[in-house]
């Protein structure tokens, strides 16, 4: 107890003169605003924050700021003025857009690492997607108006389409099927001159697409064939308009058939319509000047 009670003297005589300091030219000590010398300041509201604060010399130039500061924003909207409240508001916004921001890296990083991932397990970049996706997608964007590089969707007339038959090397090689005119050059080795498909170009053979008979059949006259056989056909337009490699540019302008003319006669009696619809879920392959055996498309 008596220790205690020395620390509470001690404590109250903290502003008294010690023994010790009674010497001349020593300072004496004196409680704030009751020595002898000490000056005494007003003390005035800060313009911004509304604290009370001492006049002293020392905070003279930070209140002259502080006042202008608060003159300013005065001049200003009330609604630009900042309080506390919006300086929580756009502390909390800027922590919200910096998790944002880390959220978007992480997702960054997982569509970097997923392309890594699928080589290493696919032996592809695309787990193995891109094959039946990028044909699709290849074909959409080659027609949609927002491809400002697309090309422009043309207007054959079977002459003109005659042009394109792979005899000159310098244009492009186009085939048709249904009036659907297809750009097949990326397979010149092919639908060029000398090349097996080379019977397909140039012109709408659609009946032997069906009847695999590239001789006297290569026209768009489809009379006489039935549904099946028609089915056939419709494989091979989704066959010509799914592939990677061939790009629909236009439509032919077909001659209207005579009903009163003679429908093509069957090129070979062993391999008729039906025979040759039952074959068409197979790609097309070699054409001969007759008839085509099964297809293979390389």
């Amino acid at each position: 107890m008596a220790d205690g009670s020395q620390k509470s003297h001690a404590l109250d005589d903290v502003y008294a003169a010690q023994p010790d300091e009674d010497y001349p030219g020593a300072k004496q000590r004196s409680r704030p605003g009751q020595g002898p010398y000490e000056e005494v300041y007003e003390k005035v509201l800060d313009p911004l924050t509304g604290r009370s604060v001492s006049l002293k010399p020392a905070n003279k130039a930070f209140l002259a700021s502080r006042a202008r500061r608060a003159a300013h924003a005065a001049s200003k909207p009330s609604s630009s003025i900042p309080t506390p409240s919006s300086n929580s508001a756009t502390r909390s916004s800027m922590s919200s857009t910096n998790q944002s921001s880390l959220s978007w890296r992480q997702v960054l990083l997982v569509l970097l690492f997923l392309p890594l991932l699928s080589q290493f397990l696919t032996s592809t970049y695309t787990f193995t997607i891109s094959s039946r996706l990028a044909p699709p997608l290849r074909k959409w964007w080659s027609r949609t108006p927002i491809n400002i590089f697309r090309a422009d969707f043309k207007e054959f007339t079977l002459d003109d389409l005659a042009k394109f038959d792979g005899s000159d090397p310098w244009l492009p090689v186009y085939l048709a099927i249904d009036g659907d005119v297809y750009d097949v050059t990326k397979n010149r080795r092919i639908y060029g001159r000398g090349g097996s498909y080379n019977l397909m170009t140039g012109i709408d053979a659609s009946r032997s697409f069906v009847t695999g008979c590239f001789a006297t059949h290569r026209t768009h006259d489809l009379r006489g064939l039935s549904p099946e056989e028609l089915k056939s056909l419709d494989h091979w337009k989704s066959f010509f308009a799914t592939h990677e490699k061939y790009t629909l540019i236009g439509r032919v302008l077909l001659p209207p058939i005579d009903p009163d003319s003679p429908i093509p006669p069957p090129c070979d009696d062993s391999a008729p319509g039906e025979a040759a619809s039952a074959r068409g879920s197979d790609a097309p392959g070699p054409v001969s000047e007759t008839a085509s055996p099964h297809h293979q498309e390389l």
